[in-house]
């Protein structure tokens, strides 16, 4: 064998080393990503439970957000502060899922999820309300992609469809009337 031979030998197994090394990178780029991909949706469902824990453990907050989802310019200013704070974490939760659903990391039907969130709490009138004072802090994309949304408010269920507890007053005392009636 001659010294040529094993130039080119060697040559040959430098570059399958290469190869291998490129194929073993691009393996664990798909491994980080499926794991970072799994993490943004665990993240995603935590906020969500950390809304309805705050909603669970702070006394008097779902009678609060229930009078600015009717009217929010009247409500007291703590209502007023319970409710941005609910709105805020719903918004920033879609706006967030947004960005992770365009870099793919969480799947269309969480990111639908969220957004439909929003869309229900903005979807009364005291939301409206809201938004249109806040609108201005979301980047174009979210607040086209909300405007537009609710541009037909027929496809948005009410919040209070979907969560009994934010049924106004009203409704609340009218149906338990109608249960104790029954009765």
């Amino acid at each position: 064998m001659t010294l040529e031979t094993i130039y080119y030998i060697t040559q040959i197994i430098a570059v399958g080393a290469i190869l291998a090394s490129l194929g073993a990178i691009y393996i664990q780029l798909r491994k980080d990503h499926a794991l970072a991909r799994s993490e943004r949706q665990q993240e995603i469902l935590n906020v969500t439970n950390s809304v309805y824990e705050y909603l669970a453990c702070q006394s008097g907050v779902v009678k609060s957000v229930r009078l600015c989802f009717q009217d929010y310019e009247r409500a007291s200013p703590e209502a007023q502060v319970e409710f941005g704070y609910l709105i805020h974490r719903g918004l920033n939760l879609a706006q967030q899922a947004a960005y992770m659903r365009d870099d793919k990391l969480i799947e269309d039907n969480l990111y639908s999820s969220a957004f439909g969130l929003v869309l229900m709490y903005l979807n009364t009138p005291g939301g409206r309300e809201y938004w249109k004072r806040v609108r201005l802090s979301y980047t174009e994309n979210m607040r086209t992609a909300i405007d537009t949304a609710l541009k037909t408010p027929k496809d948005i269920a009410p919040i209070w469809d979907v969560y009994p507890f934010f049924l106004p007053e009203e409704a609340t005392s009218i149906a338990s009337e109608s249960d104790e009636g029954s009765t």
